[in-house]
């Protein structure tokens, strides 16, 4: 049986292969009620989306040789 973080690891990897637009209704049927499983999985996704892409570009101003 899987843990709690390996659930909530696993559901927002899939998440992330979902449109945001459809994420709400992906969250609920995967989640099916467990409400503190699914703040989490929001939460990771909240500092997914405000981390952007930052580790695929160089800094601004930074030489790349």
């Amino acid at each position: 049986m899987k843990s709690d973080s390996d659930r909530e690891v696993a559901i927002f990897a899939e998440a992330l292969e979902v449109p945001p637009q459809e994420r709400e209704a992906f969250l609920k049927r995967k989640c099916r009620g467990d409400d503190h499983l699914r703040r989490k999985v929001e939460a990771l996704l909240r500092a997914h989306d405000r981390l952007g892409n930052f580790l695929e570009e160089p800094p601004t101003g930074a030489s790349v040789d």
